[in-house]
């Protein structure tokens, strides 16, 4: 039986049984070769479940849909291994419960789908521990080695181009798990902080400020990346600033659901190099 038989199985059985009220996985998309999100409630609909390599977007964000976990059902989900990161900063940050939460996990190696085991993000722990040493793909790291390589001015130069490109339409922030505000920053015009405008400036504001936002926090599921309509590889700034944090405050992002926010927290023997 292969794991998406299995998992099917599963599936089955906890919404035949009523221990979960909803199934978060992936069924087919608009081509061959795309997975949308589906939501199940019934064991009749399990056969719309796929399970494959296409299977990439981190599906976690669905689980802070207002209302979704506040009548304390539990609901299960298919989640990656950045899936399982993201859930743990949520409960972490106190935006959901992660008890109330059944995990499918699973991972691609090569081009086959490997079962993790476990239930509970507790239960993951040896597998988001291996993840710190793990590049962000080989295009995106050669991307990254020649953007790493440039010259302050160069990468200013170049980040200027890529933002050029932004057309303000948020679609990076829909699609990050960790952009959960129910009104974000961009949206108060009472004072307007960041220029909604779709020029250098305020392009500029709304992609550094998302970085910042995400540092510590971004579990490079690569969601932001993929829904950009103009292809501003948004992933590379969010790895630079989880590197650095990485570096400079031993902070891996998602490490349990009990890891406090890095920049929201503080160590009395933390590094003061930034004081002048």
């Amino acid at each position: 039986m292969s794991i998406e038989e299995q998992y099917r199985t599963r599936a089955k059985e906890l919404l035949a049984g009523g221990a979960v009220k909803m199934v978060i996985g992936y069924g087919k998309g608009t081509t061959g070769e795309r997975r949308r999100p589906i939501f199940i409630t019934s064991p009749d609909e399990v056969e719309r479940l796929v399970l494959d390599e296409a299977c990439i977007t981190n599906l976690s964000g669905y689980l802070v849909s207002e209302g979704l976990l506040s009548d304390e059902k539990r609901v299960a989900v298919f989640l990656r291994p950045e899936g399982v990161r993201a859930v743990n900063i949520l409960a972490a940050e106190s935006q959901l419960d992660s008890d109330q939460l059944v995990i499918f996990g699973f991972d691609v190696v090569g081009n086959e789908i490997k079962a993790l085991k476990g239930i509970h993000v507790e239960e993951f722990a040896d597998v988001i521990e291996s993840l710190k040493e793990s590049a962000p793909g080989v295009a995106k790291e050669l991307l990254l080695e020649k953007i790493e390589s440039m010259s302050p001015q160069e990468r200013f130069s170049y980040w200027q181009g890529e933002f050029a490109k932004c057309i303000k339409c948020y679609a990076c922030r829909q699609a990050c798990p960790m952009c959960y505000c129910r009104r974000c920053i961009v949206d108060s015009n009472q004072p307007q902080w960041v220029n909604t405008s779709s020029h250098s400036l305020g392009n500029f504001e709304w992609n550094i400020v998302r970085a910042f936002h995400l540092s510590g926090r971004c579990v490079e599921c690569g969601n932001c990346d993929r829904a950009c309509p103009v292809n501003i590889p948004l992933r590379l700034i969010n790895h630079r600033m989880a590197e650095e944090v990485l570096g400079t405050f031993d902070h891996f992002a998602g490490t349990s659901k009990t890891q406090e926010p890095v920049l929201a927290s503080f160590k009395k023997d933390d590094s003061e190099t930034f004081i002048l």
